[in-house]
């Protein structure tokens, strides 16, 4: 199923999933899942460096503020001209597994988490609907 949210971004859900909306956050997930996909979406005001640094700086932040052990480093997928993604796993506080996007084309980003009880085979379904990104 093709989701686009505002003028500027589409991606796909595997039919059969839930899509909630808002204006800033979207969340997905599939009833007899194991977890839930979230998205917000943003638009960079202030470049802080070049777009690789400005992601990077968001995603310590949100790490640092929620308190979240990575598993390894977060990864900087740079083989998409198209958008750059960073991206890790890790585990919160309360030691559910978490993974976290951030896909960016400046100026344009979204931020991506996804969180279960324990890490699953759903994650693979997840990182399908965030590789379909695509900016328009």
């Amino acid at each position: 199923m093709n989701i686009k949210h505002g003028d500027y971004v589409n991606y796909q859900v595997p039919e059969g999933w839930i899509v909630e909306e808002n204006d800033e956050l979207t969340t997905v997930y599939n009833n007899d899942g194991e977890g839930a996909l979230t998205l917000s979406f943003y638009t960079i005001m202030e470049m802080q460096g070049t777009l690789d640094e400005h992601i990077s700086i968001m995603a310590k932040k949100f790490i640092d503020c929620n308190l979240i052990k990575l598993h390894s480093s977060l990864i900087l997928d740079g083989t998409n001209k198209e958008k750059s993604v960073l991206y890790g796993t890790g585990t919160t506080q309360d030691n559910w597994f978490i993974k976290i996007w951030i896909v960016a084309k400046c100026p344009k980003v979204i931020f991506a988490t996804y969180h279960s009880e324990k890490k699953t085979s759903e994650v693979k379904i997840i990182d399908k609907i965030i590789s379909s990104i695509i900016f328009n």
